[in-house]
């Protein structure tokens, strides 16, 4: 239960760091690698600030940190369309 609290979590702050970014400097999204996946590489960078293991808590640890880092951070990523579900049912609520 925690574990998908803090996925949803996690990515509505990757969310709005991507946004914020993304507002202040606009030429990182003409740039044809970071433009499509700065929210990927966003989720990574906070999985890896954080320290947190969302792949260890699932019962899939893997045995490099880095490995354990990017997969926690695509998973973060992949959880992106509920946590934008979250975000609009919050706004409805409003």
């Amino acid at each position: 239960m925690y574990t998908l609290a803090l996925l949803v979590l996690i990515g509505l702050v990757a969310s709005s760091v991507t946004g914020f970014v993304v507002d202040n400097v606009p030429a990182l999204e003409r740039i044809p690698v970071l433009g499509k996946n700065l929210f990927l590489i966003a989720s990574i960078l906070i999985v890896w600030l954080t320290d947190v293991s969302i792949l260890g808590s699932f019962g899939m640890g893997a045995t490099d940190q880095w490995i354990d880092v990017v997969g926690s951070g695509i998973a973060v990523y992949s959880f992106a369309g509920i946590t934008d579900a979250v975000v609009s049912y919050v706004q409805r609520r409003k």
